[in-house]
């Protein structure tokens, strides 16, 4: 059933907010009925999300946005709009400089002071939770087509998406006749600088288990903070390394002689590969493309080409 935009947005007023990298349902106050109860004003979002302005874009609502936050790069077009930061190391005056008229989120935000004092000012804020599987993300993207008044679009994505990925899932099945590698996906922390390992359950996780491959981290859900030692023990047959920390080196070459990686089969076989971080961090339109690419990195002799 179509939620009511009044429910959906959290104004001025609510109690808590989502921890560090949690997800909550969202929630109102009484203080914001009288607000909600005419809809949002739209006309200039700042959201600092990537997974929910890549969902903007693919409904074609991106004129609404004024700002994002860096991680914020597909699109490519969405380089164009200004940056507010680091959706963990956000300033009030960094977001209240582009006039926004409502905040988007998806509560991997902070520092909490910069939204109490959104608050303080009657920026409303909405938190809009991630999706955590495919159908939670194809509900975040309806729920959004509901939001910016495109809900015919929105289900016309999801459709598209499905029938995707029907037909990724039926192509990967080969997969399974063959060997299963040890895989390690490796992220470069942005905030914190160093390297971080994706654990099973996870975006990631699924992507695997699609492809026939096995997480060299066996532990649930996040991220594992990586020592050269700790990838030396991994021992993974495949790296995969998202491409801040992959970049800075410049070739799976390079990236092969990080100390703890040089230990490893996938150093010594040539197993390096880069993926764009947002293929892996969160699913979307893109995932029935981005398990394709995985599977190709895993399976290399049973890929198939694109077409």
């Amino acid at each position: 059933m179509k939620r009511s935009l009044a429910r959906r947005l959290t104004l001025v007023g609510v109690a808590t907010l989502l921890s560090a990298c949690g997800g909550s349902d969202r929630a109102s106050s009484g203080a914001e009925s009288s607000v909600a109860s005419a809809g949002p004003d739209l006309s200039r979002v700042v959201c600092v999300s990537k997974q929910i302005n890549e969902f903007i874009f693919a409904l074609g609502a991106e004129s609404h946005l004024v700002a994002v936050d860096l991680t914020s790069v597909y699109p490519p077009q969405i380089k164009e709009l200004p940056t507010v930061g680091y959706h963990r190391a956000l300033s009030a005056e960094g977001i209240l400089s582009a006039k926004p008229t409502l905040f988007l989120t998806d509560g991997n935000v902070g520092p909490d002071e910069v939204l109490d004092q959104l608050r303080k000012v009657g920026i409303p804020i909405d938190i809009m939770k991630p999706g955590g599987s495919v159908e939670e993300a194809q509900r975040l993207m309806t729920d959004l087509g509901d939001l910016f008044g495109v809900r015919p679009v929105a289900d016309s994505v999801v459709a598209v998406w499905n029938q995707e990925m029907a037909d990724v899932r039926a192509d990967s099945a080969r997969f399974a006749a063959a060997p299963a590698p040890r895989v390690l996906i490796m992220h470069f922390g942005q905030l914190i600088n160093n390297y971080l390992g994706l654990k099973s359950g996870g975006v990631a996780g699924r992507m695997l288990a699609w492809t026939h491959g096995v997480n060299a981290i066996d532990s649930i859900g996040g991220m594992s903070r990586l020592t050269p030692e700790l990838i030396a023990r991994l021992a993974p047959d495949v790296i995969i390394a998202t491409e801040v920390g992959f970049d800075r080196l410049g070739s799976p070459e390079a990236f092969a002689q990080l100390p703890g990686v040089d230990l490893t089969p996938a150093a010594k076989n040539g197993r390096i590969y880069r993926i764009e971080e947002d293929k892996v961090m969160y699913f979307g339109p893109r995932t029935p493309a981005a398990v394709k690419e995985v599977g190709a990195m895993l399976h290399p002799e049973l890929a198939t080409p694109d077409r």
